[in-house]
């Protein structure tokens, strides 16, 4: 490399711990270098362009916590028909030892139930326009909410934990006294667990496992088990008796299922948590339990030495449809909440993960929003309930920094030094602000330069300086910004971009580096 040259960087991959801390060298004919992982991927989302911008953020629902210390456990959102006309909405909300109701425009939440166990995990299902609920809890019963009133569940229910509707049938496993046993209602009622057509179904109760949750998929209702060595049943059929009675088919034996709140449908699959890692249905059948097949497996020592495993019962997972992912709230190691979501976006292949250790969050739901906007709720561990995919960058006025850290990229042989010439980042400019670029060679410090994006000041937290994606100064939609300081020889080279402002996003689209060549170096750049 004895002239100038600039190489552009392509990124092709996303956060994969696993894969180490230096890529191979990749540089296609335009000098056009892969990058295929991150060793940190922080507090953002991918683009559809593969690159990368500030997490959404969070603003309260309910102005006044329902209690400072209060753990929001779980968030559903309930629409009820009605004779004419559309829907009515009620967004429940379990938090401490109530029941709450959010009505669409309202920023206070209404009290519909109390003296319920805190700190428990809730399941939400609807029936003939009935909200059921249940949780994790001894001591509490199953109930039912109309939008009127709160109320035991009634027909004999057993003291489930969880169910699901599924074939006109109400199915509900996790009692205390019978973990292996699988119950259904009547045909066509909620209410009646003791009439003609009721039953239940015992699942391997000599197995050493306990049914952890359920889901309704592909005509079949999906039985998991564990926490332990685990196995997962499929029941077909569409009535206890007669030409389609309910059977039992296995499919797998090996792979337990953490809890019922950790199981998210998405596309034509089902994912779900385990000890062992994160689950895909689909994958399962192809693979069964190789570790390779999980898709876990770009995070896989992070997952397993790094989050707190006696906290996978807690996990919440939504799929956020509108933006290409799932989200899931988990415990890191040493942590008794839930204090990081973690993200897995399924546009791209592979799919790409990311962590957001902006949101400790206990509870996530999935909610129709304001304009019909179809929106992730989080519940805290503060008695706010807040409502995600924000334009101002602040969780609940909190400010959060997105973390890019690229793996150490060598730009052709690691025998030869190369030298900083310069480089340029492309952005999308978020106002009259600034990010951190930052840059290591070798085993250096790592130097870094405040650069600004570019743009114009904006009136209060916004995530855009442009009306309609026009710039008010005629500069487009995107703006290459070039770090001054950029010099310094190296063998291999990390690329850190970071932007933590209160209300200030950043939007990276592309970034280039001009280089020349030094010669052979018989030793890295340290100090």
């Amino acid at each position: 490399m004895p002239e100038e040259q600039t190489f552009t960087l392509s990124l092709d991959g996303g956060w994969n711990p696993e894969a180490g801390p230096m890529a191979p060298t990749r540089i296609s004919g335009d000098n056009l270098v892969s990058v295929p992982w991150l060793v940190e991927a922080q507090n953002l989302v991918y683009s559809a362009d593969g690159w990368l911008r500030k997490m959404p953020g969070a603003s309260n629902v309910n102005t006044t916590a329902t209690g400072a210390s209060d753990n929001v456990m779980g968030i559903f959102d309930y629409h009820r028909s009605t004779a004419s006309g559309d829907p009515v909405q009620r967004v429940v909300v379990y938090a401490d030892t109530q029941i709450y109701s959010w009505t669409p425009g309202e920023t206070t939440l209404t009290s519909i139930a109390t003296g319920r166990v805190a700190d428990v995990m809730p399941a939400f299902e609807i029936m003939n326009d009935v909200l059921v609920l249940a949780e994790t809890s001894t001591t509490d019963v199953p109930a039912t909410w109309n939008q009127t009133t709160f109320a035991n569940l009634g027909g004999s229910p057993p003291n489930f934990s969880f169910h699901i509707q599924h074939k006109d049938r109400m199915w509900a496993a996790g009692v205390d006294s019978n973990k292996s046993r699988l119950y259904y209602t009547v045909l066509s009622n909620q209410a009646d667990w003791t009439g003609t057509g009721s039953g239940s179904i015992d699942i391997s109760p000599d197995d050493g496992d306990v049914i952890t949750g359920l889901a309704s998929h592909k005509n079949r209702l999906v039985v998991f088990k564990g926490p332990n060595r685990g196995r997962i049943i499929f029941i077909t059929g569409s009535a206890p008796t007669g030409s389609d009675a309910f059977a039992q088919v296995p499919f797998i034996r090996g792979i337990p299922c953490a809890n019922h709140q950790s199981i998210v449908p998405y596309r034509d699959d089902l994912l779900w948590w385990s000890d062992l890692g994160i689950h895909s249905l689909v994958a399962t059948a192809a693979f069964g339990d190789f570790n390779e097949a999980f898709i876990s497996a770009a995070i896989q020592g992070y997952f397993n030495s790094q989050l707190n495993h006696s906290r996978f019962r807690f996990v919440w997972g939504q799929n956020f449809v509108p933006g290409g992912y799932v989200l899931w709230t988990v415990a890191r190691a040493g942590l008794t909440d839930n204090n990081a979501i973690l993200l897995w976006d399924y546009r791209f292949t592979p799919a790409r993960f990311a962590l957001w250790p902006a949101a400790s969050v206990a509870s996530i739901g999935i909610v129709r929003d304001t304009n019909r906007e179809t929106v992730p709720w989080y519940g805290t561990y503060t008695g706010r309930v807040m409502r995600g995919n924000r334009t101002a960058r602040n969780f609940g006025g909190t400010a959060y920094t997105i973390d890019i850290l690229f793996p150490y990229l060598t730009f052709g042989d690691p025998t030869y030094d190369k030298t900083l010439e310069g480089g340029r980042i492309g952005v999308t400019p978020k106002g009259d602000t600034s990010f951190t670029f930052g840059w290591q060679r070798d085993g250096a410090t790592q130097q870094t330069e405040s650069v600004t994006q570019g743009g114009v000041p904006t009136l209060g937290a916004s995530s855009d300086q442009f009306v309609l994606d026009t710039s008010p100064l005629g500069g487009g939609r995107y703006i290459d910004r070039f770090p001054t300081t950029l010099a310094g020889s190296f063998k291999a080279l990390q690329i850190e971009l970071e932007q933590g402002t209160v209300d200030v996003d950043f939007e990276p689209h592309s970034l280039a580096l001009s280089l020349t060549g030094a010669g052979i170096g018989r030793t890295a750049v340290l100090g």
